[in-house]
């Protein structure tokens, strides 16, 4: 698509921009500047002008271009405090696609980049508690587009984008706006929901090939280097490649999300818990909150090896990272996990960090929410394990600040008594 767009298309001063961008990063000369600026101003100019032409306005291209721009929004929002209007460009891209109808669905390609616009948009309305927009459900819902493991709970994370919304919106209603008798319900149903999702997710879970399936090295056999930038408990976890570990954050993620719906649900309506029934799958989910943030802290050592200071992927040989061997399935020989041909220490030197960094920071904002949502118990020490390893991230890669709360709209006002 790149290679047939003309030079002056959206797509390729979009594409030049985030290059240019990465490239001054990565020579530690700063995030945003003048010449990756410029670009990107060209860029949305040609985009506006291709918008309003009728033919322009539904081609692969000009989606894949706003895309683009949303990448770069996603570069500066690790540098800038204050990004600006963070999130437009997603449903920028949302918009278009609903303007393409069903030409969504014409193409591989078409079908490919109708994915990657619900991909980008989950996380952003998940971290704010917005439902995922239900007006194009009969194009996200397609099988053609649901076929591939990350599209599969990417659909699941849809519905769980509606049910958090939902739920909260009934959170942050004055209590006395509805009986007892009222929210009680409400709070059951959505408990039930979770419930509903949970077993979805563990399906997926359970469906996943061999190859996608975590191998666990114990501490002893890991490199005391790498113990020593960041290892949690007695193992951590490795796969065959980087995106298949990414995936698997999301799943945790989305998990702990699900689980706590449930939570807030019983702090909500403590009544719920008369019933001996509900204390033992409070008491069980909270042990699955623990089980699922201890496997989030066991990727650190795949994303990161044991580096800790600032340093260009192009001299990542030097970075250590943890690996083991598992029998392939063809040959019975043994493999590298992760592989050889992956090309980890340079894959990950490079993008690691930004893969791990927003879940990291989704953890801690689970254990010490910005609002009054009841936050996740950790084991002792835990959180401020997790804390050290951001701040190992932000002098890694230059992050700024993660303050969440200046990212996401406040709460509307509210009284509530508890």
């Amino acid at each position: 698509m790149y290679l047939q767009a003309s030079t002056q298309s959206s797509l390729r001063l979009a594409t030049a921009a985030v290059t240019v961008n990465i490239s001054m990063m990565w020579c530690f000369q700063g995030c945003d500047t003048r010449l990756a600026r410029h670009l990107f101003t060209r860029a949305v100019a040609a985009a506006r002008k291709a918008l309003d032409d009728p033919l322009e306005s539904t081609t692969d291209e000009i989606l894949m271009a706003v895309l683009v721009f949303d990448l770069y929004d996603g570069l500066v929002l690790h540098y800038a405090p204050y990004p600006p209007e963070h999130g437009k460009h997603k449903y920028g891209a949302l918009a278009i696609v609903e303007h393409r109808g069903l030409a969504n669905i014409e193409t591989c390609r078409s079908r490919a980049l109708i994915a990657a616009v619900r991909h980008a948009l989950l996380p952003y309305v998940l971290s704010s508690r917005q439902p995922f927009p239900d007006h194009s459900d009969n194009l996200f819902d397609h099988p053609s587009i649901n076929n591939t493991k990350a599209s599969i709970l990417d659909l699941i994370s849809v519905r769980l984008s509606r049910v958090q919304s939902r739920h909260w919106a009934l959170h942050l209603e004055d209590r006395y706006d509805r009986s007892l008798g009222e929210r009680q319900p409400c709070c059951e149903e959505f408990i039930a929901e979770a419930l509903e999702i949970e077993k979805y997710l563990l399906n997926w879970k359970a469906s996943t090939d061999p190859d996608w399936s975590p191998e666990y090295i114990p501490r002893e056999s890991v490199i005391e280097s790498i113990q020593d930038a960041g290892f949690y408990g007695t193992r951590c976890s490795v796969w065959t490649d980087l995106t298949i570990g990414g995936i698997w954050l999301l799943f945790s993620l989305r998990y702990l999300l699900t689980l706590q719906v449930i939570r807030q649900s019983f702090a909500d309506e403590p009544s719920l818990l008369h019933n001996l029934e509900q204390q033992l799958l409070l008491s069980d989910i909270n042990q699955k909150v623990q089980d699922l943030v201890d496997s989030i802290c066991e990727t650190i050592p795949f994303f990161l090896g044991d580096s800790a200071t600032p340093r260009n992927p192009m001299y990542s040989a030097s970075i250590n990272f943890p690996y083991t061997f598992r029998p392939d399935l063809s040959t019975g020989m043994p493999t590298y996990v992760p592989g050889l041909g992956s090309h980890h220490q340079q894959q990950a030197a490079a993008s690691g960090g930004w893969i791990l960094f927003p879940q990291l920071v989704n953890v801690w904002r689970l254990a010490e929410p910005e609002d009054d949502a009841i936050p996740i118990i950790l084991r002792k020490g835990q959180l401020k394990w997790i804390k050290g390893q951001v701040k190992r991230l932000q002098k890694i890669f230059l992050f700024c600040e993660p303050v969440w709360f200046q990212r996401i709209m406040p709460s509307p006002a509210k009284s509530k008594t508890r």
